[in-house]
Parts: structure tokens; sequence; C-alpha cells
């Protein structure tokens, strides 16, 4: 299988945001933060890797990339075929195509694939970037990305291509996708991701393929947040849903919705989910969130003061783990909504936790909380040592309480999509604790 997330070698927390750390040596070679990047993958000699896999290590290396928001991709690694199409159909003068081809490596550096080496199904390598003058090149840490070995993920592949076929057809003069979460019937599911990478590989594929690149027909591809479909001037956007039936056998339906109109459904077609790496269990939102936590209990846990708690007792729960930690926590609802908690606005210094651990709320400031009702919710917390990106640390804490008003209720989208946001924050840890009132 192939996962499109990027993986330092030795530290399995890290996400695909450890580019940013190499792009940062890029930028400085390059002298300009905002880059153009032809990335070439791997030398053409390679024996590694089958040139199929290389290609879609290639092409899983690229969405990261342009993942971090400041990178723009030239053509490069599809320009061979370029050419020989040139030649065999004549498509072009020979200017035009020379033209074309130069254009296609014409960026700030570029990136080669080096010192291959795998172990069963996963591939590890370095990226080396050349600054376009030849005089500077930045090479990274050792990444790691699965490669696809199993048939279970090729038969996934199959359908996504199919349906993405049926789609061009169906939409010849197509220019863009936005690409809607997969929905986990009645309830949810950890491969929601892992099929919209999938998908998002498929349609990939076909915005570089040999005619879109020759005619000069883009297709631009968006990863929509949850909530947000359709987006503002989307044309088409993609609806998945998958689920298990009574015989323990997967399932994944996909479909396309343009302005109202269903094009290039796939059916419900039967599948192996679980090639894919992921959990294929559908849970309830707490549970699901709790399951697929990014956990570490020696770097951060949480510990109630009795479980479950008897109605009128106050809440205390133990948040220990690295001192200096800096925390975000929330109290999630099994309707899928939330309340944050910590930091408290204006108070974010106090949200550091201390050596030794401290006490939600009495060591934070914070008045009594009276469980007085019976309920179950879960208690989460995300721990980082550097403050949040500021965008995200901005939307974190306007839905934070403050000494004058009341933390806002986060609607079940907002939630998914800041999930997913603190899930992929460098270096975070997680923890979650149920909070049961009796």
């Amino acid at each position: 299988m192939l996962i499109a997330g990027v993986v330092v070698a030795g530290c399995g927390s890290a996400r695909a945001d450890a580019l940013s750390t190499w792009l940062d040596s890029v930028a400085a070679c390059a002298g300009k933060r905002d880059l153009s990047l032809a990335v070439v993958g791997f030398d053409a000699g390679q024996q590694v890797l089958s040139r199929n896999q290389a290609d879609e290590v290639r092409l899983a290396i690229e969405s990261q990339l342009q993942n971090e928001g400041r990178i723009r991709l030239a053509a490069s690694g599809d320009v061979v075929r370029i050419k020989t199409l040139r030649d065999s159909l004549n498509l072009q003068k020979l200017g035009d195509a020379e033209a074309q081809i130069r254009r296609a490596f014409d960026g700030d550096a570029s990136v080669f694939f080096t010192e291959p080496a795998r172990q069963d199904d996963k591939a590890s390598f370095r990226l080396q970037a050349i600054a376009r003058a030849g005089d500077c090149k930045a090479t990274s840490e050792p990444v790691e990305i699965a490669i696809r070995t199993r048939p279970g993920v090729v038969d996934i592949d199959q359908v996504m291509n199919r349906a993405v076929a049926n789609l061009v057809r169906a939409a010849p003069e197509l220019k863009r996708v936005d690409i809607c979460p997969f929905a986990a019937a009645s309830g949810y599911s950890g491969c929601s991701a892992a099929l919209g990478e999938r998908l998002l590989l498929a349609l990939d594929a076909e915005s570089r393929s040999d005619d879109r690149v020759l005619r000069s027909r883009p297709l631009e591809i968006r990863k929509a947040a949850p909530g947000q479909c359709p987006a503002p001037g989307s044309e088409v956007t993609t609806r998945g849903r998958f689920g298990g039936d009574r015989d323990g056998q997967s399932w994944m339906e996909l479909e396309f919705d343009r302005a109202g109109a269903v094009l290039a459904p796939t059916g419900r077609s039967r599948i192996p989910v679980e090639g894919l790496g992921c959990d294929p269990a559908v849970r309830p939102f707490l549970d699901h969130v709790a399951a697929t936590a990014g956990s570490d209990r020696a770097r951060l846990a949480l510990l109630p003061a009795a479980s479950p708690f008897a109605k009128g007792r106050r809440l205390d729960i133990r948040i220990e783990g690295k001192a200096g930690a800096r925390l975000s926590c929330w109290v999630l609802a099994s309707d899928g909504t939330a309340s944050v908690v910590l930091p408290v606005r204006g108070e974010e210094g106090r949200s550091v936790l201390r050596t030794g651990g401290q006490s939600y709320p009495y060591d934070f400031g914070l008045n009594d909380i009276v469980l007085d009702s019976a309920f179950e919710n879960l208690f989460a917390c995300f721990g980082t040592e550097a403050e949040l990106p500021a965008a995200l640390r901005e939307r974190w804490l306007k839905a934070a309480p403050s000494a004058n008003e009341d933390a806002a209720t986060l609607p079940p989208d907002e939630v998914l999509d800041l999930m997913e946001k603190l899930r992929a924050v460098p270096g975070v840890v997680e923890a979650t604790v149920p909070i049961v009132v009796r």
C-alpha cells in the first residue's frame, strides 16, 4: 500500500509537516520563502522500487509539499512522457515542445530522491534539493513511506480509477474537483481519511495524464474541510460512504455532484478496506476520537478523580506529562459538538504544564465545576512544545472561554476540522479520558 503521509525515520509520531524544516533549508538556498520546485524523484536506474511504486511515491511527496501551502510544482516528473508523445504523435512543433520541456524544469530548485532503500512494505530515502544556480543544496533527514504491495489496495484503487475515468467521460470539460471526507455509515472510522487519500491519488494521476498536459487542460484538486462541501466556487464535489455488511465485508460507494446532478456513481462495491492499514471499525463519535488519538502516556496523561463521578461531586481531572507542554483541551459530547476549556483567553500562560502535573480546574485558576446531572462526555487534550500555528491558535482561542464569557459550543463539522488540523501539528501528543456522571 501507499500512504501519502511522510514519517521521519526513527520518530513514529512525526507527520507530513516534518517536511517544513527541510523546506526552510531549501528556501534559504533559493533565497525566497515561496518556492517553485521541480520534483524529479528517483533516478531512472534505481532497482529498489517498481516504476509504478516510484511514481506513486513521487505523487505522495508532491501532495505533501503542496499541503505546506507555499509550494508551486513544476511538471518535471512527467516531462519524459511529454517528449515521447510529442515524438510519436507529432502533436506539437519541435520548438514548442522543447520550450515546454524547459518550462517543466523551471523551478527555484530541483528535488531528487536519494539513498533509496526498502524493507518489506516501506521505502526510505532522502529528499535532496539543488538550487537553480547549482551553488547550494539541502538534504532532508530520511523519510519513510509505505508502498503499495497488497492486492487489497489494488482492488480499492481500481474502484477509484474507474470512478475517475467515468467522471472524465461524463464531464470532459472538468476543471476542478473538491474532495469531501468519506462518511462512515452509522458512525465514524479512521478509514475515512485513508479512502480520501486513495481518491486523491486517482484524481492526481488524472490531473497529470498525458492528454491533459499536452492539451493544456489543467485539473485542480482540492481537499474540502468538513462542513465546507460544496466549497465556494466548486465545480464538482465528491460524495463517498463506506461501511460493513452482516458478513463482515467492507463496502464503499462514490459519486460526484455537479450542481445537484449526480455523475459517475460507482454503486456499492465490496472492498478490502483493511488493506489500507487503517482500522475499519465504525464507532460512535466519542469512541472514535479516543481510538484514533495519537496518545503517549509518558508525554501526556489524563487521570479522573473518579469513574464514574457521582452526581453532585466536583469535577477533578489530573493532567500529567512532560513539563512545559502547552495544553489545548476541550470537552466533546456524543453528538459531535465540543467546548474548549483550556487555555482561557487572556490567561494562556496558565495552560503550560508544570512539573508534577496539575488538576483541572483547580490549578488553572478556574471555579469549581459541580456535576449536577448524569452524562457521558470525553475530556481531551493536545500537548505541543511550541505555540500552535497562528491561524489555528486564533481559531482555538476564539472558541475558548474568558474571564467574562463562556466557551462557544463548536458544531460537529468545526470539531472534525479542528481535530484534523491539531493532529497534524508537528510533535503533537493527545490524551483522552471519559467523564461519566451517574
